[in-house]
């Protein structure tokens, strides 16, 4: 009867020593990423140095700067010749929204810019992986019909 009782109460205990070792994870990868977006755009020193060695960024979608980059072309490439090209007077981000699951993190966030064709205020998701305390995969959704026609004077034709 004693060794029940044990069992039973392992099987209560367990799960929600589980649980809540998953909700310390969660927290702990949203505040690297919390940390990311406070300092990419002002401090990238910072929001680099949480960025796995094995990084991949991909700004997903069709358009003329939608490509895949590393570590070093995200910063070298992305951050210091594509972003400042097309948005020559920056973008504010203001997170909407903030999910977490296992290794994986995804802000919603609202920008408000304006592209070298007019105004950009784009919506995007940004889906971050982390391993190691660090982002190892980032994929940024937007829509890239407005990236085309405010950050590349691209027009929109109607086909008869």
């Amino acid at each position: 009867m004693k060794n029940l009782k044990l069992i039973c109460l392992s099987l209560l205990i367990i799960p929600s020593l589980l649980i809540a070792g998953g909700h310390k994870l969660e927290e702990q990868n949203l505040k690297v990423v919390d940390i990311f977006w406070e300092n990419i755009l002002t401090n990238p020193k910072i929001a680099m140095d949480l960025i796995h060695e094995d990084f991949e960024f991909e700004f997903m979608g069709i358009c003329t700067i939608c490509k895949k980059y590393n570590k070093t072309t995200y910063e070298s490439t992305w951050l210091n010749k594509v972003i400042p090209e097309v948005l020559p007077n920056g973008i504010k981000l203001n997170i909407t929204n903030k999910i977490a699951g296992g290794d994986m993190v995804v802000f919603t966030i609202e920008g408000e810019a304006e592209g070298i064709n007019g105004e950009y205020n784009n919506n995007y998701a940004m889906v971050m992986r982390l391993k190691d305390k660090k982002i190892i995969f980032f994929q940024e959704y937007m829509s890239d019909l407005l990236a085309e026609t405010r950050l590349h004077k691209k027009k929109i034709v109607d086909i008869n």
